[in-house]
């Protein structure tokens, strides 16, 4: 029972993750293995990045796009972090899963502060649990599993109890990323999400905390002197950018000095330039075509079949990125790195057979709606040629760019059949926590996207699973029934690489993305 279930979590010999046994506590990771990067370190300083948007208010919660989450991600801690070959503490100084992998009890580091002064205790979590499980969306995230809610215990000061109403081996990676925000600051409000306060307080737990937020130009940060760890860095300033041009002639002219490259030639370009460091991440993304289930075009199984053989995926990629250094082409709804990727055939391209599915589906002359996140890097361009590539069949394609939050409106909580394709890009976890969301069809981001009872129910299954091997074999059959069952196109499986002022160290530390996730780690040299 005990070696069952202390694989239930992480599934060590499968996944690789350094978790609690049962019944023994995670004992904290100073070191963390985090890399060491040369030079001769000097305190002060800054570090500026260009964002393609802005933040929709100061409480985390309520950010539902990479961009806004990535901005306040130096003002929240999360609990811990669950990565591939340790946990790393933040809030959190331990937790320890019960024997029947019902009760997971976290205990919170002690003297830590809240930006205003006001100490961080196990009151604040228990309160978060419970607004957060009256919320909506993300917000209500790591409060249910399997559409039952969890339930939250205070102890003492410093620690409380989750109790789980069923096992969940993805859950305490959920439970770690949860960040809190201060009861003593929203407790009187009686709607958190309409607030005022979330566009004037932003009382967060990080090392960094807000000192001005120019709402559509930029947010800056400061050091918290009270955070638990030194931080070397004053500053941590956001500038809102949409235009990718606009941001290289920034980088180039020192305003900011870090800059992702999403093309071959910009990589050609900063890897020969002395100014600055390549840093190269793998994203743990795969971007995808999706089909609008609410569109009566793509309900038809034949229709989608016929669209997946149309698509040359290698091509887009190609076309899109440039260089398998930027991106390679997606098989499957897991990137490579994902611990149960299983490597499976993707669609296969034929122009001949296309065609005559086209006829067959009575898509030949129709006009099709594609939607995009226009603040992400590459999508505009995969878009044209998923156009052209479609036009060849004898498929009009009419193709809208929006902006993060005009986009995931549109594309996940907005159920209408106004548009029948649409591009985006998902982080397909290690542990695939949180994934259900979008592939189940009881999942808050699927009112959109087509599914299937089966594909849900396997989703279910492997989340409830401790068996290493039955978790392995119930993923694997989810990756080939969502290509059987023509769910998406997965189109990119894609790096995320940095050129950076060769003075800004540390940018490495932490070899994950979203980047940065310990701004601690970052330093100027001379």
């Amino acid at each position: 029972m005990k070696k069952a279930l202390s694989m239930l979590l992480v599934v060590v010999m499968v996944l690789g993750l350094l978790v609690t046994g049962c019944g023994n506590s995670q004992e904290e990771n100073k070191e963390g293995g985090d890399k060491v990067s040369a030079g001769e370190k000097v305190e002060g300083g800054s570090v500026v990045r260009a964002m393609p948007t802005d933040i929709l208010s100061l409480n985390y919660w309520y950010e539902t796009g990479d961009e806004g989450m990535t901005m306040l991600r130096p003002v929240y801690d999360p609990l811990f972090i669950v990565a591939k070959d340790e946990v790393r503490y933040y809030l959190a100084e331990s937790y320890e899963l019960s024997e029947d992998g019902l009760e997971v009890t976290v205990k919170l580091r002690d003297g830590l502060k809240w930006h205003d002064g006001e100490s961080i205790t196990a009151d604040d979590a228990v309160w978060n649990f419970q607004v957060k499980s009256i919320a909506e969306n993300k917000a209500s995230s790591g409060t249910k599993i399997n559409g039952q809610l969890v339930t939250v215990e205070k102890v003492d000061e410093l620690t409380f109890k989750v109790i789980l109403p069923e096992v969940s081996a993805s859950y305490i990676a959920t439970l770690g990323g949860i960040r809190l925000i201060p009861k003593h600051v929203y407790e009187n409000e009686a709607n958190i999400a309409s607030s005022e306060l979330n566009m004037t307080q932003g009382v967060g737990s990080g090392p960094y905390k807000v000192k001005e937020w120019k709402q559509g130009e930029s947010l800056t940060l400061e050091k918290f002197e009270d955070y638990y760890r030194e931080s070397s860095l004053d500053t941590v300033v956001f500038k809102v950018m949409p235009n990718e041009s606009a941001q290289e002639i920034a980088f180039e002219n020192g305003e900011i000095n870090v800059h992702r490259i999403t093309t071959s030639d910009k990589l050609e370009k900063y890897s020969k330039d002395d100014r600055y460091e390549i840093v190269t991440l793998n994203e743990g993304r795969i971007n995808y075509m999706g089909f609008n289930s609410n569109s009566e075009l793509m309900k038809d199984i034949k229709a989608r079949e016929a669209i997946a053989t149309a698509l040359n995926v290698p091509e887009i990629v190609s076309g899109a990125y440039g260089s398998e250094e930027i991106a390679v082409a997606a098989k499957t709804v897991f990137c490579e790195q994902n611990f149960y990727y299983k490597d499976i055939d993707g669609y296969k391209h034929d122009l001949e057979k296309a065609k005559q599915l086209v006829k067959d589906a009575g898509l030949e002359g129709k006009t099709l709606q594609l939607v995009y996140n226009s603040s992400r890097a590459n999508m505009e361009d995969c878009a044209l040629i998923i156009q052209q590539q479609l036009k060849e069949v004898g498929i009009e394609v009419k193709v809208t760019g929006y902006e993060t939050q005009g986009f995931f409106e549109k594309f996940f909580y907005t159920d209408l059949g106004d548009w029948d394709l649409g591009l985006n890009g998902y982080s397909t976890n290690a542990d695939n926590q949180g994934d259900e969301y979008m592939f189940s069809n009881q999942g808050f981001l699927s009112k959109n996207l087509v599914s299937t009872d089966e594909i849900a129910d396997l989703w279910n299954a492997g989340d409830a699973t401790t068996d290493p091997e039955k978790r392995a074999e119930i993923y694997a059959d989810i990756q080939q029934k969502t290509k059987d069952a023509y769910t998406m196109v997965p189109i990119s499986d894609c790096n995320f690489i940095l050129a950076v002022d060769k003075n800004l160290k540390g940018c490495d530390a932490i070899n994950i993305v979203p980047v940065f996730e310990d701004y601690t780690k970052l330093y100027m040299t001379e």
